[in-house]
């Protein structure tokens, strides 16, 4: 459904009292999209260490129908043969049209 659609991961809020806030966009690409789990997975270009599993991201998928975004949280980072890999964990479903 998103495979292969460039997606904008950003940090939106902290988790942790004393965490590290990171409102860097960071550009990656949908690998898979698991609709019965509620999970994407996506490949990026940088360090894995650059994403915290403390925080509240939104991911902004761009397709040839627009912009989609859901909110959501970091499950898993780990590397494999396709590189980069961090799986993301939906919580506030799909919506069109982002206002930001």
């Amino acid at each position: 459904m998103y495979e292969n659609c460039t997606a904008i991961m950003q940090m939106t809020r902290m988790i942790l009292k004393d965490g590290y806030f990171d409102d860097m966009p960071y550009k990656c690409s949908v690998i898979r999209y698991k609709q019965e789990e509620d999970c994407i997975y996506l490949l990026t270009e940088e360090k894995l260490s650059s994403f915290s599993l403390d925080g509240i991201y939104e991911c902004r998928i761009e397709t040839e129908k627009g912009t989609v975004a859901c909110s959501g949280i970091l499950r898993e980072r780990y590397w494999n043969k396709l590189g980069n890999v961090i799986k993301f964990r939906i919580q506030n479903g799909f919506y069109k049209n982002p206002v930001n």
